[in-house]
């Protein structure tokens, strides 16, 4: 009985010592990720703070010196040619992000990004989208969107069906389909400003997939909690444990 008593005490032991590990080991990578996460949202405003690049001198910047930049261009609008990003939430309801090529007046192609569409009435039926005629000027905030950003399914681009609706936003795929270059980043256009006079889409450019550095301190702090309550379980169960055998011992 008492090897069996003192077998249970060290497993209990390495499990308490396992599980305080894991759960202070996450709590160090929370502190480390919101660290990183302050440091990433002091660039983007100092980024944003810099005065609106060309097209022209964005392709000339290095790629990791693009994101959040404020942009503008002026072109031409290429209306036939629309992008839907599907699966797009506004106050919980789903749709569309509208994506317009544009030709800008030096002669490069890009996304510029003017908002959120609606779901129609079915999958089947896809919103109206009102053309942009005329010159377009447009001012905003660069946008390059993840890598490792997740589908629902990747399927391979339709051929001929415009506007064209995806799932992500792949550049060079949908470049191909134009028959142009695009630039590897796309402008979202400034919430309140009115292209051509048509009356602006709803465009809340909040990235949900960036968590705060407070977030990520509250989730330290959970890891740290799990791992002193797994110390205070296993020394008041060790404590009761010898209790116990204190008192069947009188």
């Amino acid at each position: 009985m008492a090897q069996r008593k003192r077998r249970f005490s060290i497993t209990a032991l390495l499990a308490t010592l396992a599980v305080t590990l894991l759960c202070v080991r996450l709590g160090v990578w929370q502190l480390h990720r919101a660290e990183e996460k302050r440091q990433w949202l002091a660039q983007q405003a100092e980024r944003a703070a810099l005065p609106a690049a060309t097209v022209s001198e964005l392709l000339a910047a290095r790629p990791d010196q693009r994101q959040h930049r404020p942009a503008q261009a002026r072109g031409q609008a290429d209306n036939a040619h629309a992008i839907l990003l599907d699966n797009r939430i506004n106050n919980g309801r789903p749709g569309y992000h509208l994506l317009t090529p544009l030709l800008t007046d030096d002669g490069h192609w890009v996304l510029i990004n003017r908002g959120w569409l609606p779901w129609g009435a079915s999958r089947d039926t896809l919103p109206a989208i009102t053309p942009l005629n005329g010159p377009v000027q447009l001012k905003g905030t660069v946008y390059v969107p993840s890598s490792d950003e997740l589908v629902l399914k990747n399927v391979p681009l339709p051929d001929n069906q415009w506007p064209l609706r995806v799932q992500k936003v792949d550049f060079a795929a949908i470049g191909e389909k134009l028959g142009v270059e695009l630039a590897p980043f796309e402008i979202r256009v400034a919430p309140k400003l009115a292209l051509t006079g048509v009356k602006p889409l709803p465009r809340h450019w909040q990235d949900a997939t960036v968590m705060t550095p407070q977030r990520h301190q509250a989730y330290a702090l959970q890891w740290f909690a799990l791992a002193a309550v797994a110390v205070i379980f296993f020394v008041a169960a060790t404590w009761r444990s010898s209790k116990r055998d204190g008192e069947q011992d009188t």
